[in-house]
């Protein structure tokens, strides 16, 4: 995730929720540019929500839930993050 979100412009937007320190917000357009039309319909198809409500909820707690995994600044060992 971190590297689609550096690929797609938004690296510092990522880094800020993984470092100490305030988060960057993240815009549902944003988002779509991050994960794409299919993968974002497949998400919200999963979630039983249409594309925008979708969006607009992972603008609001994505931040929050990357902080919470990186509370050392750091990103967790590979397969150590269960949800």
């Amino acid at each position: 995730m971190v590297s689609a979100f550096g690929q797609a412009g938004l690296g510092d937007v990522v880094q800020s929720w993984i470092a100490p320190g305030p988060n960057k917000p993240v815009s549902p357009d944003q988002l779509q540019r991050v994960f794409g039309d299919t993968h974002v319909q497949n998400m919200a198809r999963q979630s039983g929500m249409g594309s925008s409500d979708f969006l607009s909820q992972l603008s609001q707690h994505l931040p929050r839930a990357v902080d919470g995994l990186t509370p050392d600044g750091r990103l967790p060992d590979e397969g150590t993050v269960s949800v």
